[in-house]
């Protein structure tokens, strides 16, 4: 009777083997099997053999280092021959909890537990024989984990943090509109390069450009956990969408734009259009921007691995005669129509609010080294001197500042 569970096991879990590991461990076991029975046969003591195993096998530095996003996943171990993943998940303010997957082939299988072995102990339950075939059947209708929005709504939880909010707001944008609609309520295994050329043929090249952005993304991200053999994005062609020309604009075109600015009719984005100018900003780090002592202090809409860090520049004094530093800084409108309307002000229907920050860089470039502009405009300078080894105080930055001179 032993003999016979033992066989319903081993087909059991052959039967979900799909990379080279898990064939190598149940083959060995198959051949222990076949020779535990040749000595029933011929009734000769059974020598039994070592089985490669490598359940579990961490140790606390391990554990406690590993990350608690994707990163995770690549932590594998080998149990009852199924090649799985322990993941360390987030609980509580301060607290982690462990969670070992296996979801391959349509296959859903999990368990947790903040005790790493007591979380091993409840996954090898639920792979032992007969148990297998109960996540077979619910395989059938893949749990909402498997589907395409499911695993989209994961990482968009894991990509919130890392980008700023205009690029994810973007980025839901583009899912919402283009991606969800075609592939709600599918397995995202079941979704196959065909599918995905389909709904890109029928956009146009930006969005082409944007929403294939996107579904690299999640489909990398599916990847990594685990849930897909490959990606099938990397097969569509990428297509690079020329950007309009960003440049400084010409002193003509400053005297034209600050003189029409003074209309009445564009009060209120007065003070958004001058911080852009003086202070080099980006549209949407309006949103967080505010005025501290003598400078002007800006959450970087650039993050490395996710940080957020701040920008902190000097008030120039063209910016002190313009502007009422006292006042709360506004951000009056989307940056879309903050774009329309800055058309309007310049009369040029090509341009884009882009100049502005183009100007600020320009004009203090003229006066301050390159390494300091990069700072003020919170760019990734490549002059790492500067940006590592180097504290820049108060005082010297505001004597830089005192410098140029946006002369019109």
């Amino acid at each position: 009777m032993k003999l016979s569970d033992d066989l319903t096991q081993l087909t059991a879990r052959l039967m979900l083997v799909q990379e080279r590991r898990e064939a190598i461990n149940v083959a060995q076991e198959l051949a222990g099997f076949v020779e535990k029975i040749d000595a029933l046969e011929n009734n000769t003591p059974y020598r039994q053999q070592k089985v490669i195993t490598a359940e579990l096998k961490f140790t606390m530095k391990e554990i406690s280092s590993m990350p608690r996003m994707s990163k995770t996943f690549k932590k594998e171990f080998i149990a009852n021959g199924l090649v799985t993943h322990v993941v360390k998940r987030p609980s509580g303010k301060h607290g982690f909890y462990y969670e070992i997957q296996y979801r391959r082939n349509g296959y859903y299988i999990t368990a947790s537990s903040k005790d790493l072995a007591e979380a091993k102990k409840k996954f090898l339950k639920k792979t032992e024989a007969g148990e297998i075939e109960k996540y077979k059947k619910k395989s059938e209708t893949p749990p909402k984990e498997n589907t395409f929005e499911g695993v989209s709504e994961e990482w968009f939880v894991y990509k919130k943090t890392k980008l700023c909010e205009r690029t994810y707001q973007n980025y839901r944008s583009y899912y919402d509109r283009f991606l969800l609609p075609p592939f709600r309520g599918r397995a995202i295994v079941d979704i196959k390069t065909i599918d995905l050329d389909k709904v890109f043929s029928e956009l146009s090249d930006r969005i082409y450009e944007d929403t294939r952005i996107v579904a690299n993304s999640i489909f990398k991200y599916a990847n990594l956990c685990g849930l897909i053999p490959r990606n099938p994005v990397t097969l569509i062609p990428f297509k690079k969408v020329e950007r309009n020309t960003r440049r400084a604009l010409t002193k003509e075109e400053l005297i034209r734009f600050l003189k029409n600015l003074e209309k009445p009719e564009y009060a209120p984005y007065r003070q958004c259009f001058l911080i852009m100018l003086y202070f080099g900003l980006r549209p949407c780090e309006l949103q967080d921007a505010h005025f501290e002592g003598n400078f002007l202090i800006a959450r970087n809409a650039k993050r490395k691995g996710g940080k957020i860090e701040y920008k902190k520049i000097p008030i120039c004094r063209q910016a002190r005669e313009k502007l009422d530093i006292q006042d709360t800084v506004i951000m009056p409108h989307r940056t879309d129509v903050l774009n329309r309307i800055f058309k309007r002000i310049l009369g040029d229907e090509t341009a884009t609010q882009y100049y502005l920050r183009h100007t600020f860089a320009t004009k203090c470039q003229e006066y301050v080294r390159p390494d300091i502009v990069d700072i003020w405009m919170g760019d990734s300078s490549e002059r790492l001197v500067g940006r590592v080894y180097t504290h820049f105080s108060d005082e010297f930055m505001q004597a830089q500042m005192d410098k140029v001179l946006f002369d019109i």
